[in-house]
């Protein structure tokens, strides 16, 4: 099945897709969503003549898409009709766009073929190196979403679960729950403006509440900024300051900044009497 038009996966798809027109400079662009392990189905496009594309099926090895499902490969063609280098069922449908030369890449999320994006010229050309760069990269950048949404899902779900189970007396459970929440906070600090980092927040405030309860905090609580927490528990989960700049793409005196000043607040002199002092003040779990 493909991606509910205003689900979270077609936004990004989309957003492949018109970074992928851009960057390569063609007119056409687009994503065919794997829906069985030996079909695609066409999604967003742009720049596409005919606007009822959407769900045409493809199956696996056939036409330029349904090779790279096949191959896990990014391919190209410089004149789509005459290429021996693929099947030919979709000469039709491809001829009716105009598009002659043709590139796709495959979007892998771990061992599986999720997606394939696509882009194509109105003119029979050997396609470039800014096409294929452009073409790979917006591949990686929708695998890393994707990842990164299933990845937060599962969290999410373990943190539910760790929450709703987790006895006060329990530590090796509530030590499960500290160590989600940790990931969590570091990821969401990573995502932008989404649902899913909305999500984020309500669990992360559920887990601190169970994780945290018995702890007291002090009268006069010590006050983090949200960034110089964020750094916190990139520390707390083990991050050198460079990991650090990678998660919160930061740069490495801006790290260095945060981290002081949270140590200057709280009393410490180390990172990690700074971890250790936030968790007496309730501030991280």
């Amino acid at each position: 099945m493909l991606p509910a038009e205003d689900s979270e996966e077609a936004a990004a798809a989309r957003a492949a897709v018109l970074a992928l027109r851009r960057d390569s400079g063609l007119p056409v662009a687009g994503v065919a969503w794997v829906v069985d392990p030996q079909l695609l189905r066409i999604g967003e496009t742009s720049g596409a003549k005919s606007q009822r594309r959407r769900g045409f099926p493809v199956p696996a090895g056939t036409g330029l898409i349904g090779e790279v499902l096949t191959t896990r490969r990014l391919t190209a063609v410089s004149d789509y009709g005459s290429s021996q280098q693929i099947t030919h069922e979709y000469d039709a449908f491809i001829a009716a766009e105009e598009v002659r030369a043709m590139a796709a890449a495959p979007v892998i999320v771990g061992t599986t073929v999720r997606a394939a994006l696509f882009v194509g010229s109105r003119d029979a050309v050997r396609l470039g190196d800014r096409v294929l760069t452009a073409v790979a990269e917006a591949a990686r950048d929708l695998e890393q979403f994707l990842a990164s949404r299933e990845h937060a899902h599962r969290l999410l779900t373990e943190a539910r679960c760790g929450r709703n189970t987790a006895s006060p007396h329990d530590t090796a459970a509530l030590e499960q729950v500290h160590a989600i929440h940790l990931e969590l906070l570091a990821l969401a600090a990573t995502l932008g403006e989404t649902r899913l980092k909305e999500h984020f927040g309500e669990v992360c405030s559920l887990l601190e509440s169970g994780c945290c309860s018995g702890r007291t905090k002090p009268e006069s609580a010590t006050r983090l900024s949200p960034r110089e927490l964020d750094v916190l528990a990139a520390v707390a989960a083990g991050c050198t300051n460079l990991d650090i700049c990678d998660r919160l793409g930061i740069g490495l005196e801006t790290v260095k900044g945060h981290l002081r000043s949270a140590m200057r607040k709280l009393g410490t002199r180390t990172r990690l009497e700074a971890v250790t002092a936030a968790r007496r003040a309730a501030l991280l779990p």
